[in-house]
């Protein structure tokens, strides 16, 4: 089977691109094709198709009303989009085409196209952009679902795409734009949501049940060699921004003086949070930086384990597979998909969302308890064996291929 995978950018920006890139190894191992198509970008991979890749567009640098109303028509309906995806359809002739995250640098345009040619199309869900402007769902240090049922132009009123009221009305018309066409219900033949609280929320937004099924994430084990002992820290992976938890984590820190902690990773939030790190005093936290590649597998395999303290409705984050993957017991928070990855008392601990003290208990319990903690942490490997492991995802994957296929 050939499949066309369409994602805004071809190298490894996030949750994303690790899955599409994982996905894309699965596959072609198993003697299956996949096309990318994606934005041009200097960190992009090489592909050979990289021809009728759309070209770059960049968000957050100041440019002329001309450059912005330009822009303002590609997020909506990007034209040179479909006309690429159509040429690349007609150049390789896939028998599905599987999207990922699209929106703004892709637009649904390439839907259209793809419809055009008569491939079949099934979108993975890795955000809640389907029912929310922002992605999110996270507006204002709260979780929001003010734009249910219609009601986007929550989203101007709140500023909720980077705090700017142009970007913020021009994600509402969009979201009005795709919703008055029926541009995603219409046309995608299969959603496909990693985690049932998205699933769930979707539906309770309005996606058509038969029309979505739960699928969770893969990922190859035979690249991660559990390590069960640690290096006497505990580390939190991931972006350094709003809704992710982490002024919880840093108070919940502050009132567990003796835990190591590193934090990893970069983002919008980073200088905030180092300066309650510095005003506290907190010796036990150190800051080091984005990591990736055998740094980032390093820090991860030397963990005692690993927290996710997000306060925001987390799909179905890829740090808690690979955290497990290496046999690390994970503390989450009871947040979207999180409490779905984690058998609470068996691979790991559950706390409530923006509970410092509760965290802080759960920090304390496997920090002072490294045999509970290394027992944790081989049962999350196990269920990660199997659950998590890539055969049992391929013979899904193909499944839902080959039923919008036929």
């Amino acid at each position: 089977m050939r499949v066309l995978a369409a994602n805004k950018f071809y190298f490894v920006r996030g949750g994303s691109e690790r899955y599409l890139f994982e996905l894309t190894r699965i596959l072609e191992e198993r003697g299956h094709s996949v096309v990318p198509f994606a934005m041009e970008h200097p960190q992009n991979e090489e592909s050979e198709y990289a021809d009728l890749f759309v070209s770059h567009v960049g968000f957050h640098t100041r440019r002329n009303v001309g450059d912005l109303l330009r822009t303002a028509a590609r997020v909506v309906h990007s034209v040179e989009a479909r006309r690429k995806i159509v040429a690349l359809v007609r150049r390789t002739q896939p028998d599905v085409a599987h999207l990922h995250n699209i929106a703004h640098q892709l637009s649904p345009s390439i839907i259209y196209g793809l419809k055009a040619e008569g491939v079949p199309i099934v979108q993975t869900l890795h955000d809640h952009k389907l029912i929310c402007p922002n992605y999110q769902m996270f507006v204002d240090g709260q979780p929001c679902e003010r734009c249910a049922k219609w009601r986007y132009y929550n989203a101007c009123v709140h500023r909720c795409m980077h705090g700017s009221i142009a970007w913020s009305c021009l994600v509402a018309v969009e979201a009005y734009a795709r919703k008055l066409l029926g541009t995603y219900s219409r046309h995608v033949d299969t959603f496909i949501a990693p985690s049932r609280s998205l699933m769930d929320r979707m539906i309770a937004h309005g996606v058509e049940p038969g029309k979505i099924v739960h699928l969770p994430n893969a990922i190859e084990l035979k690249d991660y060699e559990p390590r069960f002992e640690s290096d006497g820290y505990a580390a939190y992976v991931g972006r350094l921004s709003a809704g992710k938890g982490l002024e919880t984590l840093l108070e919940a820190l502050a009132l567990s003086p003796g835990v190591v902690f590193k934090v990893v990773g970069d983002g919008p939030s980073a200088d905030d949070l180092k300066s309650i790190v510095e005003q506290r005093g907190l010796r036990n936290v150190e800051f080091v930086g984005y990591k990736s590649g055998v740094e980032l597998r390093t820090i991860l395999r030397g963990a005692q384990f690993v927290v996710v303290p997000s306060e925001c409705y987390e799909n179905s984050p890829l740090v808690v597979y690979e955290a497990c993957a290496y046999g690390k017991a994970v503390i989450g928070s009871l947040m979207g998909g999180i409490p779905e990855l984690i058998e609470d008392g068996e691979t790991g601990l559950l706390f409530t969302p923006g509970d410092a003290q509760e965290l802080a208990e759960a920090l304390a319990t496997l920090w002072n308890d490294r045999e509970r903690s290394v027992r944790m942490g081989k049962e999350a490997r196990r269920r990660a064996e199997r659950e998590y492991g890539p055969d049992r995802h391929y013979e899904q994957i193909m499944s839902i291929y080959e039923r919008v296929s036929q």
